[in-house]
């Protein structure tokens, strides 16, 4: 069970990286942020929680070390984040001054600059992955040691404190300095919440959610929020303790064969979420320089994105995958 592709996940994912792309261009068009679709953001961390307990914590416990794991982890992400803060350095030493390059040069290496006021000005969203394998880490130390109650325990306990932190601030917390120990909290709940629903239901979820339903509850959530310009600690919560196991469940239980359309679009959409979602600001930022609208931008970001799902694109990304599956396997 554990060796099979979960389509129904990576049709999700893919709907989760295009909520993110189309909140930022609405935010980037207008001058003005409306709705919530960062949290699919929360979704992809919960997520990661429950693809890494699935995939990894028994060869975590027995064969695979700690520094394998995350050395297979920051392969996965760095080699197309490499690429797009190339892509937008221009951008970046227009906007910043060529004086600045030292910033662009840590960025470049996934090491962020706390003396700006974003982690990552090079390229934002970058921000995510950086507190991702710092799950990651605390996943292949601490966290998969844990029981499932204490896990449970510890989610319960931390509420609170996350919902003093983003009542005081937002749940878009992450990508500022200022505010990188709360979204240190952020992405450990959501996380820890994956792990757990892992170890409760390991492919098979108890609750039956139709996977057309666990398909629109993003859009639904997303468009109302936005529709209504609905933006609060308390939706942030709703959405990731509902509506994120939800999606989950519904997710699981799609089922289908391989080679039919609908899955085939899913699993290549699965493969392009990443890519779309750390790409696409250092592009649409290009284009914007430029002096056109900023979704033009779209287009070539999964232009860009299409060509990292392919097997041999890029000698740094085609060694570096390489060796992760070797580390990995």
């Amino acid at each position: 069970m554990h060796g099979q592709r979960l389509t129904g996940l990576d049709g999700l994912r893919a709907i989760a990286a295009l909520s993110v792309i189309l909140f930022h261009a609405l935010a980037w068009q207008s001058g003005a942020q409306r709705g919530n679709a960062y949290l699919a953001v929360d979704f992809f961390f919960m997520l990661s929680g429950y693809v890494m307990a699935r995939t990894y914590e028994d060869k975590l416990a027995t064969s695979l070390s700690p520094a394998t794991f995350l050395y297979g982890r920051f392969c996965r992400f760095w080699p197309t984040l490499f690429v797009a803060g190339l892509i937008g350095l221009p951008w970046f030493l227009v906007s910043f001054g060529v004086d600045q390059w030292g910033i662009a040069a840590l960025n470049l290496l996934l090491i962020p600059t706390f003396q700006f006021v974003r982690l990552y000005p090079l390229n934002s969203p970058a921000w995510s992955i950086l507190l991702e394998l710092f799950a990651n880490l605390l996943h292949t130390l601490v966290l998969r040691r844990l029981s499932t109650t204490t896990l449970v325990i510890t989610v319960i306990a931390m509420a609170p404190l996350l919902a003093m932190s983003v009542s005081r601030i937002s749940f878009d917390i992450g990508a500022m300095t200022a505010a990188f120990l709360p979204a240190l909290m952020r992405v450990t709940f959501s996380y820890m919440i994956g792990i757990i629903l892992w170890r409760w239901w390991r492919d098979r979820p108890s609750i039956a959610v139709p996977p057309a339903l666990a398909f629109l509850i993003m859009p639904l959530f997303f468009s109302v929020a936005t529709w209504f310009d609905v933006d609060s600690w308390q939706s942030g919560f709703l959405f990731i303790l509902v509506a994120c196991p939800l999606m989950l469940a519904g997710g699981l239980r799609w089922s289908g064969p391989a080679h039919e359309p609908t899955a085939r679009a899913m699993t290549w959409g699965g493969a392009m979420s990443f890519p779309v979602y750390a790409l696409h600001t250092p592009i649409c930022m290009t284009v914007t320089m430029a002096g056109w609208p900023v979704a033009w931008g779209i287009l070539p970001t999964f232009a860009a994105a299409y060509l990292f799902t392919r097997p041999n694109f890029g000698v740094i990304r085609h060694i570096v995958q390489w060796k992760r599956a070797r580390a990995l396997a």
